[in-house]
């Protein structure tokens, strides 16, 4: 048992470690005189009752390891007078409640280990303040309501588990934006809905673990981009549809998509193959577009040689027709070709008559 006297200790203390020390009973009010502690470490003990208000007073606190301990209760608005707090480790005990909404105001929070315990509220939209979040572990507890788009914020995190928990509806797309995450496990929940495509955004993914829920549609093609992705679990869920090949799929056993609606593909992971290739179906449409636009280029092209042709031929006929014409214009006849033309002017070949004169036929000899 810590000692009540514990506060007596020099205000200049900045650490106490008595991690794995068997101790038992409470955490004592006094340690809330130490106001100059930096780092507080009281974890793998047998610590009961709650967490005491007067942690509220170590305004310099920067980490404090609760973890593994039995401490019941509510964690409540005192730690976040705790202002300077980058990691809070109270997995493994017996804490019930919500999480404070006031959590998300002590924005140099690096890590919460909150794993093991009996909460039951909703996760506050709050957490989404925490701009240098690396690690949120929030699993097995009893958690509900929705993942909000609030996790689209955290774009530093590492690791987020929230595994064995109540949560409800669907994956956020917004949790695709985590470009550093490395772990995302929502195992063992009630989450709905589709694997989002923007999962594929997340390139620095290795462990990505969605089984036990009631997740539906198929397992998007572009998860095959994630390169570095080497634990990859979809099985008890309700997917269907072809299982991707390339990428980190080549490595992946068929353990990790059993118990499944209708999933299908290749046959190293135990499943029917499917009727007809997601891919192939692809490919057709992809073929049948580019032979449609070879059609109407080629249609094109003929048209247009068409037209030129036409063009051609017309221009080069105009001018022969022109030096026709011009060329009978301009073809002289002498007077005694007319005269042998008309039959010397004889009256027989007299056309009309009139005012002006007689108007004759006549035939030009060759």
């Amino acid at each position: 048992m810590l000692p009540v006297c514990i506060g007596n200790f020099s205000t200049s203390l900045i650490r106490f470690y008595a991690n794995s020390c068997k101790i038992k009973g409470r955490i004592p009010n006094d340690f809330g005189n130490l106001s100059s502690l930096l780092d507080l470490d009281l974890s793998a003990n047998s610590l009961a009752r709650s967490i005491p208000t007067t942690i509220g007073n170590l305004r310099n606190l920067q980490r404090f390891d609760f973890s593994n301990n039995k401490l019941t209760g509510f964690i409540g608005d005192h730690i976040c007078k705790l202002q300077h707090l980058g990691d809070i480790y109270l997995g493994q005990n017996q804490l019930s409640g919500s999480l404070p909404n006031c959590l998300g105001n002590i924005t140099s929070l690096r890590e919460i280990h909150l794993g093991s315990n009996k909460l039951s509220s909703n996760i506050p939209p709050s957490l989404g303040n925490l701009h240098d979040l690396v690690v949120l572990d929030l699993s097995s507890n009893n958690m509900v309501g929705s993942l909000g788009p609030e996790f689209g914020n955290l774009k530093v995190a590492t690791l987020i588990d929230l595994s064995v928990n109540q949560f409800s509806n669907e994956i956020p797309r917004e949790i695709g934006g985590l470009p550093t995450l490395v772990h995302l496990s929502l195992k063992h929940n009630k989450l709905q809905g589709c694997i989002p495509n923007s999962e594929s955004n997340m390139v620095g993914l290795e462990f990505l673990d969605l089984s036990n829920n009631n997740i539906s549609g198929i397992i998007p093609m572009s998860l095959e981009k994630l390169q570095n992705l080497k634990h990859f679990n979809v099985s008890v869920n309700k997917l269907y549809g072809e299982i991707p090949l390339r990428g980190p799929f080549k490595n992946l056993s068929s353990q990790f998509f059993n118990y499944n609606q209708a999933l299908c593909g290749s046959s190293r992971f135990s499943i029917p193959p499917c009727p007809t290739s997601t891919k192939h179906r692809l490919n057709k449409k992809r073929l049948l577009v580019l032979f449609l636009l070879l059609g109407i280029i080629l249609l094109f092209a003929i048209i247009t040689s068409v037209c030129v042709w036409i063009r051609y031929r017309i221009r080069k006929r105009a001018p022969q027709q022109a030096d026709s014409l011009s060329a009978i214009i301009r073809e002289k006849i002498s007077y005694y070709e007319l005269l042998q033309a008309t039959d010397a002017l004889s009256e027989s070949n007299v056309i009309s008559s009139g005012s002006f004169g007689s108007v004759y036929k006549g035939v030009l000899r060759s």
